[in-house]
Parts: structure tokens; C-alpha cells; sequence
């Protein structure tokens, strides 16, 4: 659930940064055109509840492998998802690897899976154990 949320909150982030001009389009929004090539009002919500199930499976492979989880175990683990974006779903979809080592294409992915997400889920699965701890 860890995952799911945090790609819930990344959803919210990314329009946010959108209507405030920061952004253009939701990276997730893209992919989707790009792989379905659907560009119709549903390609916004399918895209976003298959971006929000592939945060909740990268969550349930983070709390797999990691035993005591942190806030920086959670922004490390944030790495894996963003060199797999990187490095498998930009060339499915005829981009370059590294989004041809572009500012914005290295930087925003960091931001939104280490910092945002990742953050997110390793909090989020560090307060879950604590107050399992707590529990007679």
C-alpha cells in the first residue's frame, strides 16, 4: 500500500507542477499515448491508475527487500524505478536512454521517485512497523 500511495501523492505533485506551468504533461500521461496511442480524456485516468499500480508493485519489492525501513532506504530504493525508466521504458517508447541526458529528463525523475516517492515509501513503511511494535 506503501507503493500505491506514493504514487497516489506523485500524481498530485505532477498536475500540481503542471497547472503551475513547471511541467508539461505528467511523464505517466505520455508513456501511456505513447504505448496505447490513445489521446482521449480516459488515457489521463487509465494512465494515472496504472502509474499508481506500478508504484504500489515497486513498494511491494522494496518491503521484500528491505527488512528496517528509513526515509533514505526508501530514497535509495527510488533509484531502481528511475534507471528503469531510464534505461527500459524510454526506449520502448523510441526515446533515449537517460532521456538523452537532458537536465530535466535526469533531474525530474530523481525528484519524483527518490525524493518524492521514495521518501514517501520508506517513511510510510517505517511508521507502519513502529506502531505494529506498539500494538500488546
Amino acid at each position: 500500500m506503501a507503493g500505491l500511495w506514493g504514487a497516489v501523492v506523485l500524481i498530485i505533485v505532477m498536475y500540481v507542477f503542471q497547472a503551475l506551468g513547471w511541467i508539461g504533461e505528467p511523464g505517466f500521461v505520455g508513456i501511456y499515448r505513447s504505448l496505447f496511442h490513445s489521446d482521449n480524456i480516459s488515457a489521463q485516468v487509465l494512465a494515472a491508475v496504472l502509474f499508481a499500480i506500478s508504484g504500489g508493485i515497486w513498494g511491494l519489492l522494496y518491503a521484500l527487500f528491505t527488512r528496517h525501513s528509513t526515509v533514505y532506504k526508501g530514497a535509495v530504493f527510488g533509484f531502481i524505478p528511475s534507471f528503469w525508466l531510464w534505461l527500459v521504458v524510454l526506449p520502448t517508447i523510441g526515446q533515449p536512454i537517460f532521456s538523452g541526458f537532458t537536465t530535466k529528463g535526469l533531474l525530474l525523475p530523481i525528484l519524483f521517485n527518490v525524493v518524492i516517492w521514495g521518501s514517501f515509501v520508506g517513511a510510510y513503511l517505517n511508521n507502519e512497523k513502529s506502531s505494529e511494535k506498539l500494538e500488546p
